[in-house]
């Protein structure tokens, strides 16, 4: 499908700098934006992890005496 929109000239240089059209650079802008936040999203998983380990391991130490 496709339309006709308004876009910023700066706000087109950007998308263009992405993909060879304004499609294709949105698209890509997209794709790098949702891997970031899996990213993201994946250390946040693994410093919980690390987290709730050592606190286990604290609480275990912490006990004994």
């Amino acid at each position: 499908m496709s339309r006709v929109v308004r876009i910023d000239e700066e706000a087109l240089e950007v998308a263009l700098k992405y993909g060879k059209n304004l499609s294709l650079g949105v698209m890509k802008m997209e794709e790098m934006i949702e891997k970031h936040e899996k990213a993201k999203r994946d250390y946040n998983a693994i410093e919980e992890m690390v987290r709730r380990t050592i606190r286990e391991e604290l609480e275990v130490l912490t006990s004994r005496y």
